[in-house]
């Protein structure tokens, strides 16, 4: 897997985990974000590799409408085709 594919898919498993616990649409301030997605971070296998500081920075662009992070590191959130 490369590695734009590996962070994207990161930020997918760490978006879908924040709304599913309501996490990402309260406005959260970084720090509190990030004790939040702490436990999934760790849990989680491959999210390691990204850091999680960088993850939480992203998220908190996050557009609040679907889409869907593309690029990797470098990349910009898009709507997600239908």
């Amino acid at each position: 897997m490369s590695r734009h594919a590996l962070f994207d898919l990161a930020l997918a498993r760490a978006l879908s985990y924040a709304t599913r616990l309501a996490f990402i649409d309260k406005g959260l301030s970084s720090k509190l974000l990030y004790d939040r997605l702490e436990l999934w971070y760790l849990k989680t296998r491959f999210a390691y590799r990204i850091p999680l500081e960088e993850i939480v920075v992203i998220l908190q662009s996050y557009p609040n409408d679907g889409s869907v992070w593309q690029g990797g590191k470098n990349g910009h959130w898009q709507k997600a085709e239908e």
